[in-house]
């Protein structure tokens, strides 16, 4: 993961037992203080554990439904627009398998409109423009999904 084996990750001092606990499966995300952690980890860990929060996270993306739904959303949503060069990099590493399809109805569900879309959409363009220019088209692709999933 991100270059480093799953034991750098594993014993790590910075990452919370509990999201460890979670990645071997002792404990599940109904347990609100583990799926509080993983949520704050994703956007706020350092860039040497963000890697491990984000591959834990993006498994709760695909284990996500009923009242999680939406804070998962949301989360999608803020690491997009925080972090869209690693998310976007991050379709190269096979053992993440981003389920794009649920990525982009969580971020349609949580931006509702188009004027929320438009300044999402801005927002995310003008950090890959300056950051990491190359994924362009894989940008605009993603773009037209989630704009299909918009509520209204």
């Amino acid at each position: 993961m991100d270059g480093k084996p799953i034991s750098f990750f594993l014993n790590h001092n910075g990452i919370d037992i509990n999201v460890k606990r979670f990645y071997r499966g002792e404990i599940g995300i109904q347990d609100d203080g583990v799926f509080r952690e993983i949520m704050d980890g994703l956007i706020f860990s350092n860039s040497e554990t963000q890697p491990f929060y984000f591959f834990v996270f993006n498994q709760i993306v695909d284990l996500s439904h009923g009242k999680q739904e939406a804070t998962v959303a949301n989360k999608c949503k803020e690491y997009v627009e925080e972090y869209p060069c690693e998310f976007f990099n991050s379709f190269n590493q096979p053992e993440l398998n981003i389920n794009v399809v649920k990525w982009t109805n969580y971020i349609g569900i949580s931006l509702k409109d188009k004027n929320n879309y438009a300044m999402f959409r801005t927002k995310v363009d003008s950090k890959i423009r300056a950051t990491c220019p190359g994924i362009q088209d894989l940008l605009k692709s993603f773009m037209a999904e989630v704009r299909m999933c918009l509520i209204r």
